[in-house]
């Protein structure tokens, strides 16, 4: 009797236009594991019934969790690795037996990401495999070599790179909602840098040498930034980084839900033809 295939899903909203589903079906498909990666729009009503599915059905390895779910998911799993309680986002969910453990893979994807030259296609180095803690990367602790960052948004993304990025640099958070940005910097232990509102936000961006939006807008305006400073935009349909960024993080929640070591470069491949379709 034929086994039915086991399931990851993509829980978010929106997630219809998200590039992970081609990546990380490819990678199922290449190491011959009958599994398919499957989004489902789940908005904020919805969250708790999504995870009781997801708890409820053992054929579900686990889950990616995407905007607006990384902070709120929190309160629905049964166990946190160490790095998920420091950031306070949920990113990956796996499944051990019926108890749900949340992970932060967004930080070892945005700091492998970080350390590509800039425009540069991402190299195939990956992470540790289920049940590590995602492995030590080049420029830990040291801010990536920026002494002043700039990050727009203060959402789960915002605090993958925010944790990534300190106590080595001065990290400053702008977002529309400042309380928002004061629980991030306080959860974090910000002390160099701080909260900044939105009518901050040129003069912010002014001093920094490193600048992170983590929001959906196209922010900051480009006549704000001068050549010597980098912008790195987490949105991986509309950068190069954002999608080192993607493959990064995936690759890490790939080899947490299936043991075994992510195939980077297939991975890659799918991914920039997914982006290519889009652009088409």
């Amino acid at each position: 009797m034929p086994v039915d295939p086991c399931i990851v899903r993509l829980l978010g909203d929106p997630v219809s236009r998200s590039l992970s589903p081609g990546m990380q079906n490819a990678a199922f498909a290449t190491l011959g594991i009958d599994c398919h990666y499957l989004p489902k729009e789940v908005n904020p009503a919805g969250l708790a019934g999504a995870i009781a599915e997801l708890r409820a059905n053992e054929r579900i390895l686990g889950a990616n969790v995407t905007i607006p779910h990384k902070e709120s998911v929190i309160a629905y799993l049964d166990d946190l690795d160490p790095l998920a309680v420091r950031i306070g986002a949920v990113n990956t969910i796996s499944r051990q037996g019926l108890r749900l453990k949340g992970w932060n893979t967004d930080l070892e994807g945005f700091r492998r990401a970080l350390t590509e030259e800039p425009g540069k296609s991402p190299s195939p180095r990956v992470g540790e495999g289920r049940g590590k803690s995602p492995s030590p990367l080049v420029g830990e602790g040291r801010g990536g070599g920026y002494r002043r960052v700039a990050i727009i948004g203060a959402g789960g993304a915002a605090r993958a790179v925010a944790a990534a990025l300190q106590p080595a640099a001065e990290v400053w958070v702008i977002a529309r909602n400042l309380e928002q940005a004061r629980r991030l910097c306080r959860a974090l232990r910000i002390e160099r840098g701080g909260p900044a509102d939105m009518n901050q936000m040129q003069e912010t961006v002014a001093r920094a040498d490193l600048v992170v939006n983590a929001t959906p807008a196209d922010l900051p305006p480009a006549s704000w930034l001068r050549p010597d400073q980098r912008l790195f935009d987490l949105r991986s349909r509309r950068s190069v980084e954002g999608r080192s960024m993607l493959l990064y993080q995936g690759a890490a929640s790939f080899e947490i839900w299936t043991g075994r070591p992510a195939p980077v470069e297939v991975m890659r491949a799918a991914l920039e033809r997914a982006a290519e379709e889009v652009r088409a």
